[in-house]
C-alpha cells in the first residue's frame, strides 16, 4: 500500500511539474512580439545606418513648405518596428488657410532637384511616388497629403516616408 501511495504521488508530481514547464514555455510564446506574416529579422548593417542618415537629411524630409511645420523626422533602418523595410519620415502640419496645391508644387521641385523620378501614387492614399537609386541602393519616397479634420477649422498635413530594402532589393515606384 505504502508503494500505491508514493507511486500516485510520483506520478501526480510528474504531471504538476510538467503543467507548470508547459505553461511556462506558453507564457514566454506570448510574451514574443508578435510579427506581421512573412516577415524575417534583418540585421542592420552599417551601410544602412549610414543610408537611412544620409536620406533624413535629404531636402524632400528637412525643407518644409514656407509657412508650414516640419513636426518631426523619424529613422528606422530595418528591423524592429519597421519589420524588414528601413523607413526615413517627416510630418509636416500646414496651417488652415495654406495652399495644399502650393505645398505639393514644392515637393515636386525639390524632388525634380534631387533627381527623383516621379509617377502617381501606387494607392489612393499616396498622392505622389518617387524614386532613385542612392548610394547603389533602390529607394523609394511616398508623400501623403490631405485636410483633416473635415469641416470649418481644418489643417494640412503632409507625411513623407522613404523607404529601401536591406540588401538592395528593387523598391521603386511602378507605374
Amino acid at each position: 500500500m505504502p508503494q500505491r501511495v508514493f507511486a500516485r504521488i510520483a506520478v501526480v508530481s510528474s504531471v504538476v511539474v510538467g503543467v507548470l514547464v508547459l505553461s511556462g514555455l506558453a507564457i514566454l510564446q506570448l510574451a514574443e512580439p508578435i510579427k506581421s506574416p512573412g516577415a524575417r529579422e534583418t540585421e542592420c548593417t552599417d551601410a544602412d545606418h549610414r543610408l537611412a542618415e544620409q536620406l533624413a537629411r535629404d531636402r524632400v524630409l528637412t525643407s518644409p513648405p514656407p509657412g508650414t511645420t516640419l513636426d518631426r523626422i523619424d529613422q528606422a533602418p530595418c528591423g524592429g518596428e519597421s519589420d524588414d523595410w528601413g523607413r526615413i519620415s517627416a510630418a509636416i502640419s500646414l496651417p488652415p488657410g495654406t495652399s495644399m496645391d502650393a505645398a505639393i508644387d514644392h515637393y515636386r521641385t525639390l524632388l525634380m532637384a534631387g533627381r527623383w523620378r516621379i509617377v502617381p501614387g501606387p494607392d489612393p492614399a499616396d498622392r505622389l511616388c518617387a524614386d532613385r537609386e542612392t548610394s547603389g541602393q533602390q529607394v523609394r519616397l511616398l508623400l501623403v497629403y490631405g485636410r483633416f479634420p473635415p469641416g470649418p477649422h481644418t489643417y494640412g498635413k503632409i507625411e513623407i516616408e522613404i523607404s529601401f530594402l536591406p540588401g538592395g532589393e528593387d523598391l521603386g515606384c511602378h507605374s
